[in-house]
Order: C-alpha cells, then structure tokens, then sequence
C-alpha cells in the first residue's frame, strides 16, 4: 500500500464520519434540559447576558428616572404622600426626610427611594431591612446579599417579582421587578440613583 493511498482512505473516512455526526445532530438533537432535573424558579432561570452594555437610567426634572431599562415611567408619588406609602409598609422605625415611588411599564417594575438623615442612617435601614425580611419570612424568598463595587445589594423573590434593594450614600432603594425584566432595570437603575 502506497502511503498516498493510506492517507487518501483516512481523509474520507474523516469527511464520512464528519457528515455522519452532523446529519445525526440535524436530525435528533440532543435536549436542552434533562427531564429529570428539578424545575427552578423563573428568577433563577435568568442568566444575564454576557455583552451587557449598561446604560445608566436619565433622570426627569423630580430626580426620578425616567426610564430603567426599555420600561417607561408611569406613575409617580413624591413627598408627604410617598413617606406614607413608606409607612404604612414598614411600620414605625424608618425615619425618612424624603423620598418617592415610582410604576414602570405596565406595572412591571416599581422602585421606591427612601432619603435617610445621613450616609449611616441609610445603612441602618438597609440592615434592619435586611433582619425583617430574613430566612423565615413569609413574603419573600431566597434574600441573597452580594457586594458589588463595595455596596451591599440584597435580592429576594417575592410576590411574582424580583427584589433588589441597597443604601447608595443617603438613600435607600428598592426595586420590585417582573423576573425578566428585573436584570436590566437593575442595571440601568445602579448609577443613577446617587
């Protein structure tokens, strides 16, 4: 056997072989997910894309962003009536110079920004937040604290969403989100809050 014809043989049994796995793959592919394989929750499910180019939401003349992510402001509540939404959901124990509310979307995404006396203050309620809400709490689920650039970010999953909240100097802010839309409201909302 000549060696031109050995390796003439080896070339198309390469190039058969090739086409088999391939036409195989087409015709029969393999499933994504195993069947057998516990279900996770929507929130668990989203994985954040790689090539994400934060844009940092833009503020309106209130200092209230505008938009977090594609989702549009909607309604807003400042003022003495926001500190009583913030009362009437957190009881006594919050004490809050300032702050608003704001609804996104078709109610997609609600954030709430609370402004403390000071930077301390702020840290204080995200603390205290952070033990009200704990491993046993009914309302939310899977509070997960991460550091990100030095800043304490808290997620949990509750009522059909997905919560994130933060002190940022002397603010607190909270963001409730639809599960597939809470990654990039997070991500435009991040900067702009100071």
């Amino acid at each position: 056997m000549s060696k031109n014809y050995v390796l003439t043989v080896l070339l198309i049994s390469i190039l058969f072989m090739g086409a088999y796995l391939v036409w195989t793959t087409w015709i029969t592919p393999r499933p994504t997910v195993a069947s057998d394989v516990p279900q996770q929750s929507t929130a668990a499910k989203i994985t954040p894309s790689a090539n994400i180019t934060i844009v940092p939401a833009t503020l309106n003349n209130a200092g209230i962003p505008a938009k977090l992510s594609t989702l549009s402001l909607t309604q807003t509540m400042t003022g003495p009536d926001a500190l009583a939404e913030f009362a009437q959901l957190h009881g006594k124990g919050f004490d809050l110079l300032g702050g608003y509310m704001a609804h996104y979307g078709k109610d997609q995404a609600l954030l709430w920004v609370g402004q403390a006396k000071d930077n301390a203050a702020a840290q204080t309620m995200l603390d205290e937040m952070a033990q009200k809400i704990g491993p046993d709490n009914a309302m939310f689920k899977d509070l997960q604290p991460l550091d990100i650039s030095g800043r304490t970010l808290y997620s949990a999953v509750g009522q059909g969403q997905q919560h994130f909240f933060y002190a940022v100097n002397d603010k607190i802010v909270w963001l409730a989100a639809d599960a597939e839309q809470a990654p990039d409201a997070l991500h435009s909302l991040w900067s702009a809050v100071k």
